[in-house]
């Protein structure tokens, strides 16, 4: 690779050192993109002050202890969620621009993209009253509590269809697994990352396999993984996968770059390698 791809890509992480979550949010991240970085910390950050804030309105106790304090949580919580429609924003922006990232996200992108606009929108309508950057007469205690409630009715649907169709939340969910699970412990470890991948498509971008197939998305790392990923659910390998596992691990050079950009610094080669052995075992059950 030339040398201005490698400060491109920033190839530290072919050390293979599995990267903490903190490492993740502010290292690897930015390395990422800028706009990844806020949006991750925009959400993190929001996670927090509305916890917070929903716990101290439902204990009375915890309300009385930050009584006066009201106003810094409401004015973190809204700041935080401005970080979120900034960083989607740029996010949305590599969606459009980059053909890697778009194949790496799938169309998940836009069950993701709708939850999180109807929550920025609801949102945002809350925030411009409460503040009083925005009269609105109709606005009553009673009309912002409601809007309220949506707020956190939004957020739940999320959660359960982001997680069943394996979005944002389920990365989210997936990158703490992944990061306490112990790395010896395959196929498991390598299932749990394939729920993991923050999808950005670098690995992609690099990948030297891809491009010498006139960039056919059979050979994109982060493919042959949901691939896999796939037939290992299923518990049924047909003969013809069990070809298709072995010719993708014939056309892969094990060059290892796809882990050198990777965020999470995933050994692909280890994938491919447990990929090998699970064919051969399936073939050898189908041959007796």
């Amino acid at each position: 690779m030339a040398k201005s791809k490698e400060s491109v890509y920033r190839l530290s992480s072919l050390k293979m050192e599995k990267p903490g979550l903190l490492a993740l949010l502010f290292k690897r991240s930015p390395r990422r993109s800028i706009t990844s970085f806020i949006f991750h910390l925009g959400v993190w950050c929001n996670i927090i002050t509305g916890l917070i804030m929903e716990v101290a309105f439902l204990t009375t106790d915890v309300s009385t202890a930050f009584s006066g304090w009201g106003w810094l949580l409401s004015w973190a919580h809204g700041i935080t969620g401005f970080l979120i429609i900034i960083g989607g924003i740029g996010i949305i922006a590599q969606y459009i621009r980059k053909p890697a990232f778009r194949l790496a996200y799938g169309k998940v992108f836009f069950l993701d993209l709708a939850f999180l606009a109807a929550f920025a929108i609801v949102g945002l309508i809350q925030f411009f009253p409460i503040f009083g950057f925005l009269s609105i007469k109709s606005f009553t205690p009673t009309s912002i509590k409601w809007l309220g409630t949506l707020h956190m009715i939004i957020i739940y649907v999320w959660i359960v269809a982001s997680l069943i169709a394996g979005g944002a939340i389920r990365h989210a969910v997936a990158t703490i697994a992944w990061r306490v699970i112990n790395p010896a412990s395959k196929p498991t470890g390598l299932m749990v990352f394939a729920d993991a991948c923050g999808k950005c498509g670098r690995c992609i971008e690099v990948c030297p396999t891809y491009k010498a197939f006139n960039n056919n998305p059979i050979e994109a790392p982060i493919i042959k993984l949901k691939t896999y990923y796939q037939m290992h659910r299923s518990k049924k390998f047909t003969p013809a996968e069990i070809r298709l596992l072995s010719e993708q691990l014939a056309t892969c050079t094990q060059c290892n770059l796809c882990a050198g950009v990777c965020p999470f610094s995933f050994n692909y080669a280890a994938l491919y390698q447990e990929m090998l052995r699970e064919a051969q075992r399936l073939a050898v059950v189908k041959t007796i």
